[in-house]
Protein backbone atom coordinates (compact mmCIF):
# COMPACT_ATOMS: atom_id res chain seq x y z
CA UNK A 1 0.00 0.00 0.00
CA UNK A 2 2.84 2.55 0.39
CA UNK A 3 2.97 2.72 -3.39
CA UNK A 4 -0.63 3.91 -3.43
CA UNK A 5 0.26 6.60 -0.90
CA UNK A 6 3.03 7.88 -3.18
CA UNK A 7 0.66 7.84 -6.15
CA UNK A 8 -1.95 9.83 -4.21
CA UNK A 9 0.62 12.35 -3.02
CA UNK A 10 2.10 12.70 -6.51
CA UNK A 11 -1.30 13.21 -8.13
CA UNK A 12 -2.27 15.83 -5.53
CA UNK A 13 1.07 17.64 -5.88
CA UNK A 14 0.77 17.66 -9.68
CA UNK A 15 -2.79 18.96 -9.41
CA UNK A 16 -1.74 21.79 -7.08
CA UNK A 17 1.24 22.70 -9.27
CA UNK A 18 -0.77 22.85 -12.49
CA UNK A 19 -3.55 24.83 -10.84
CA UNK A 20 -1.06 27.34 -9.43
CA UNK A 21 0.59 27.59 -12.85
CA UNK A 22 -2.77 28.33 -14.48
CA UNK A 23 -3.36 31.23 -12.07
CA UNK A 24 -0.23 33.13 -13.15
CA UNK A 25 -1.54 36.29 -14.86
CA UNK A 26 -0.63 36.94 -18.45
CA UNK A 27 -1.24 39.88 -20.74
CA UNK A 28 -4.35 39.78 -22.85
CA UNK A 29 -4.34 40.30 -26.60
CA UNK A 30 -5.76 43.80 -26.19
CA UNK A 31 -3.17 44.76 -23.57
CA UNK A 32 -0.30 43.56 -25.72
CA UNK A 33 -1.66 45.53 -28.68
CA UNK A 34 -1.92 48.63 -26.55
CA UNK A 35 1.60 48.35 -25.17
CA UNK A 36 3.62 46.88 -28.03
CA UNK A 37 1.50 47.58 -31.16
CA UNK A 38 2.52 44.35 -32.77
CA UNK A 39 1.02 41.01 -33.73
CA UNK A 40 0.88 38.43 -30.95
CA UNK A 41 0.57 34.67 -30.92
CA UNK A 42 -2.88 33.15 -30.80
CA UNK A 43 -2.36 32.03 -27.17
CA UNK A 44 0.08 34.65 -25.86
CA UNK A 45 2.35 32.00 -24.36
CA UNK A 46 5.94 31.03 -24.88
CA UNK A 47 6.88 28.64 -27.63
CA UNK A 48 7.66 25.70 -25.34
CA UNK A 49 4.29 25.76 -23.59
CA UNK A 50 2.46 26.22 -26.88
CA UNK A 51 4.24 23.24 -28.41
CA UNK A 52 3.44 21.10 -25.37
CA UNK A 53 -0.20 22.12 -25.59
CA UNK A 54 -0.34 21.31 -29.31
CA UNK A 55 0.62 17.72 -28.57
CA UNK A 56 -2.51 17.26 -26.43
CA UNK A 57 -5.14 19.27 -28.37
CA UNK A 58 -5.54 19.64 -32.09
CA UNK A 59 -5.95 22.94 -33.89
CA UNK A 60 -9.75 22.79 -33.98
CA UNK A 61 -9.97 22.19 -30.24
CA UNK A 62 -7.52 25.02 -29.54
CA UNK A 63 -9.50 27.43 -31.69
CA UNK A 64 -12.80 26.48 -30.03
CA UNK A 65 -11.31 26.83 -26.56
CA UNK A 66 -9.75 30.18 -27.45
CA UNK A 67 -13.12 31.48 -28.66
CA UNK A 68 -14.83 30.33 -25.47
CA UNK A 69 -12.22 32.12 -23.37
CA UNK A 70 -12.83 35.32 -25.33
CA UNK A 71 -16.60 35.01 -24.93
CA UNK A 72 -16.17 34.49 -21.18
CA UNK A 73 -13.95 37.55 -20.89
CA UNK A 74 -11.06 35.50 -19.53
CA UNK A 75 -8.50 37.41 -21.56
CA UNK A 76 -5.66 36.63 -19.16
CA UNK A 77 -6.31 32.87 -19.34
CA UNK A 78 -4.65 31.27 -22.34
CA UNK A 79 -5.74 27.92 -23.85
CA UNK A 80 -2.55 26.38 -22.44
CA UNK A 81 -3.50 27.49 -18.92
CA UNK A 82 -7.02 26.20 -19.42
CA UNK A 83 -5.56 22.86 -20.44
CA UNK A 84 -3.46 22.91 -17.26
CA UNK A 85 -6.63 23.47 -15.22
CA UNK A 86 -8.32 20.51 -16.90
CA UNK A 87 -5.38 18.23 -16.15
CA UNK A 88 -5.21 19.64 -12.62
CA UNK A 89 -8.89 18.82 -12.06
CA UNK A 90 -8.34 15.27 -13.34
CA UNK A 91 -5.36 14.75 -11.02
CA UNK A 92 -7.24 16.17 -8.05
CA UNK A 93 -10.20 13.87 -8.69
CA UNK A 94 -7.82 10.93 -9.07
CA UNK A 95 -6.03 11.68 -5.81
CA UNK A 96 -9.33 12.17 -3.97
CA UNK A 97 -10.77 8.92 -5.30
CA UNK A 98 -7.65 6.90 -4.52
CA UNK A 99 -7.45 8.41 -1.05
CA UNK A 100 -11.07 7.45 -0.40
CA UNK A 101 -10.47 3.87 -1.58
CA UNK A 102 -7.31 3.64 0.56
CA UNK A 103 -9.15 4.94 3.63
CA UNK A 104 -11.96 2.39 3.34
CA UNK A 105 -9.70 -0.36 2.00
CA UNK A 106 -11.98 -0.98 -0.96
CA UNK A 107 -10.27 -1.85 -4.25
CA UNK A 108 -13.07 -3.62 -6.08
CA UNK A 109 -13.54 -2.87 -9.80
CA UNK A 110 -16.71 -0.96 -8.98
CA UNK A 111 -14.81 1.39 -6.66
CA UNK A 112 -12.04 1.83 -9.22
CA UNK A 113 -14.68 2.75 -11.80
CA UNK A 114 -15.96 5.31 -9.30
CA UNK A 115 -12.43 6.73 -9.01
CA UNK A 116 -12.30 7.11 -12.78
CA UNK A 117 -15.69 8.84 -12.82
CA UNK A 118 -14.59 11.27 -10.09
CA UNK A 119 -11.45 12.03 -12.07
CA UNK A 120 -13.46 12.74 -15.23
CA UNK A 121 -15.81 14.99 -13.26
CA UNK A 122 -12.81 16.88 -11.92
CA UNK A 123 -11.54 17.40 -15.47
CA UNK A 124 -14.96 18.64 -16.59
CA UNK A 125 -15.27 21.16 -13.76
CA UNK A 126 -13.12 23.89 -15.42
CA UNK A 127 -15.08 23.47 -18.66
CA UNK A 128 -18.35 23.83 -16.75
CA UNK A 129 -17.10 26.99 -15.08
CA UNK A 130 -16.09 28.37 -18.46
CA UNK A 131 -19.51 27.66 -19.99
CA UNK A 132 -21.27 29.27 -17.02
CA UNK A 133 -19.02 32.33 -17.32
CA UNK A 134 -19.84 32.65 -21.04
CA UNK A 135 -23.57 32.42 -20.35
CA UNK A 136 -23.49 34.91 -17.46
CA UNK A 137 -21.42 37.41 -19.45
CA UNK A 138 -23.76 37.34 -22.44
CA UNK A 139 -26.78 37.84 -20.18
CA UNK A 140 -25.08 40.81 -18.49
CA UNK A 141 -24.30 42.38 -21.88
CA UNK A 142 -27.86 41.81 -23.07
CA UNK A 143 -29.24 43.59 -20.00
CA UNK A 144 -26.91 46.58 -20.27
CA UNK A 145 -27.21 47.02 -24.03
CA UNK A 146 -30.53 49.01 -24.23
CA UNK A 147 -29.41 51.66 -21.71
CA UNK A 148 -26.08 52.00 -23.49
CA UNK A 149 -27.81 52.47 -26.84
CA UNK A 150 -30.16 55.08 -25.34
CA UNK A 151 -27.23 57.06 -23.98
CA UNK A 152 -25.36 56.71 -27.27
CA UNK A 153 -28.34 57.93 -29.29
CA UNK A 154 -28.91 60.88 -26.96
CA UNK A 155 -25.31 62.05 -27.13
CA UNK A 156 -25.21 61.69 -30.92
CA UNK A 157 -28.42 63.72 -31.22
CA UNK A 158 -26.82 66.37 -28.99
CA UNK A 159 -24.19 66.92 -31.70
CA UNK A 160 -21.23 64.93 -30.40
CA UNK A 161 -19.07 62.86 -32.69
CA UNK A 162 -19.53 59.13 -32.44
CA UNK A 163 -16.16 58.55 -30.74
CA UNK A 164 -16.93 61.19 -28.13
CA UNK A 165 -20.41 59.69 -27.69
CA UNK A 166 -18.81 56.31 -27.03
CA UNK A 167 -16.72 57.89 -24.28
CA UNK A 168 -19.79 59.37 -22.57
CA UNK A 169 -21.87 56.22 -23.03
CA UNK A 170 -19.11 54.11 -21.49
CA UNK A 171 -20.16 55.41 -18.06
CA UNK A 172 -23.63 53.91 -18.53
CA UNK A 173 -22.34 50.57 -19.83
CA UNK A 174 -21.50 48.76 -16.61
CA UNK A 175 -19.93 45.35 -16.30
CA UNK A 176 -18.67 43.38 -19.32
CA UNK A 177 -20.19 45.77 -21.87
CA UNK A 178 -18.30 48.68 -20.34
CA UNK A 179 -15.06 46.71 -20.53
CA UNK A 180 -15.63 45.94 -24.20
CA UNK A 181 -16.50 49.56 -25.03
CA UNK A 182 -13.34 50.67 -23.23
CA UNK A 183 -11.32 48.24 -25.34
CA UNK A 184 -12.94 49.61 -28.51
CA UNK A 185 -12.03 53.18 -27.54
CA UNK A 186 -8.46 52.14 -26.77
CA UNK A 187 -8.09 50.48 -30.18
CA UNK A 188 -9.53 53.57 -31.92
CA UNK A 189 -7.03 55.81 -30.12
CA UNK A 190 -4.24 53.57 -31.42
CA UNK A 191 -5.32 54.31 -34.99
CA UNK A 192 -7.50 51.31 -35.71
CA UNK A 193 -10.60 52.11 -37.75
CA UNK A 194 -13.89 52.30 -35.90
CA UNK A 195 -15.45 49.60 -38.05
CA UNK A 196 -12.62 47.16 -37.36
CA UNK A 197 -12.75 47.90 -33.63
CA UNK A 198 -16.50 47.24 -33.52
CA UNK A 199 -16.10 44.05 -35.55
CA UNK A 200 -13.39 42.90 -33.17
CA UNK A 201 -15.71 43.47 -30.20
CA UNK A 202 -18.51 41.55 -31.89
CA UNK A 203 -16.16 38.64 -32.68
CA UNK A 204 -14.92 38.53 -29.10
CA UNK A 205 -18.32 38.59 -27.42
CA UNK A 206 -20.40 36.57 -29.95
CA UNK A 207 -23.64 37.93 -28.50
CA UNK A 208 -26.44 38.10 -31.06
CA UNK A 209 -27.85 41.51 -30.20
CA UNK A 210 -24.44 43.13 -29.80
CA UNK A 211 -23.35 41.70 -33.16
CA UNK A 212 -26.49 43.09 -34.78
CA UNK A 213 -25.81 46.48 -33.18
CA UNK A 214 -22.23 46.64 -34.41
CA UNK A 215 -23.25 45.57 -37.92
CA UNK A 216 -26.02 48.18 -38.08
CA UNK A 217 -23.69 50.97 -36.89
CA UNK A 218 -21.05 50.04 -39.47
CA UNK A 219 -23.59 49.90 -42.28
CA UNK A 220 -25.17 53.20 -41.22
CA UNK A 221 -21.78 54.91 -41.37
CA UNK A 222 -20.98 53.46 -44.78
CA UNK A 223 -24.37 54.38 -46.26
CA UNK A 224 -24.51 57.81 -44.63
CA UNK A 225 -27.73 57.09 -42.73
CA UNK A 226 -28.96 59.00 -39.69
CA UNK A 227 -26.94 57.31 -36.96
CA UNK A 228 -29.04 58.68 -34.09
CA UNK A 229 -32.21 57.26 -35.66
CA UNK A 230 -30.53 53.90 -36.19
CA UNK A 231 -29.40 53.82 -32.56
CA UNK A 232 -32.92 54.58 -31.34
CA UNK A 233 -34.36 51.76 -33.42
CA UNK A 234 -31.70 49.38 -32.13
CA UNK A 235 -32.49 50.36 -28.54
CA UNK A 236 -36.21 49.73 -29.04
CA UNK A 237 -35.51 46.42 -30.75
CA UNK A 238 -33.23 45.17 -27.97
CA UNK A 239 -35.80 46.13 -25.34
CA UNK A 240 -38.55 44.36 -27.26
CA UNK A 241 -36.41 41.25 -27.57
CA UNK A 242 -35.66 41.34 -23.87
CA UNK A 243 -39.38 41.59 -23.05
CA UNK A 244 -40.16 38.74 -25.44
CA UNK A 245 -37.47 36.62 -23.82
CA UNK A 246 -38.92 37.36 -20.38
CA UNK A 247 -42.38 36.36 -21.60
CA UNK A 248 -41.00 33.12 -23.03
CA UNK A 249 -39.36 32.28 -19.71
CA UNK A 250 -42.60 33.12 -17.86
CA UNK A 251 -44.58 30.84 -20.19
CA UNK A 252 -42.17 27.96 -19.60
CA UNK A 253 -42.35 28.26 -15.80
CA UNK A 254 -45.66 26.34 -15.38
CA UNK A 255 -44.19 23.41 -17.29
CA UNK A 256 -41.07 23.45 -15.12
CA UNK A 257 -43.18 23.57 -11.96
CA UNK A 258 -44.98 20.31 -12.77
CA UNK A 259 -42.20 18.04 -11.52
CA UNK A 260 -41.54 19.89 -8.19
CA UNK A 261 -45.28 19.96 -7.53
CA UNK A 262 -45.59 16.25 -8.23
CA UNK A 263 -42.63 15.41 -5.99
CA UNK A 264 -43.23 17.72 -3.03
CA UNK A 265 -46.71 19.26 -2.98
CA UNK A 266 -48.88 16.29 -3.96
CA UNK A 267 -47.48 13.88 -1.29
CA UNK A 268 -48.05 16.52 1.40
CA UNK A 269 -51.57 17.09 0.08
CA UNK A 270 -52.33 13.37 0.16
CA UNK A 271 -51.07 13.15 3.74
CA UNK A 272 -53.32 16.03 4.77
CA UNK A 273 -56.38 14.51 3.08
CA UNK A 274 -55.96 10.83 3.86
CA UNK A 275 -53.69 10.99 6.92
CA UNK A 276 -56.51 11.41 9.40
CA UNK A 277 -58.57 8.67 7.78
CA UNK A 278 -55.61 6.27 7.78
CA UNK A 279 -54.76 7.07 11.42
CA UNK A 280 -58.36 6.50 12.52
CA UNK A 281 -58.56 3.22 10.61
CA UNK A 282 -55.29 1.91 12.06
CA UNK A 283 -56.31 2.85 15.61
CA UNK A 284 -59.34 0.53 15.51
Amino acid sequence: MPTIVFVIAGAFALSAFLFALSLIPSKSEVSIRLEELETVRWDGTSGSRAQAFEKVFNEKQRGKLQQQLLEAGWYQVTPAKMGARIVSGFCFGLSFGLATCYYFGAWDPMYLAGVFMVSVCGAQLPKTQLKNAVKARKIAIQRALPDWLDMLATTVQAGLAFNAALGYAQEVAVGPLGEEVKAVLSEIRLGRSRADALKSMANRVKQEQLTTTCTAIIQAERLGSNLAHVLEELSDETRNRRMMRAEEIANIMPTKMVLPMALFMLPALFVMIFGGVAAEYMSK
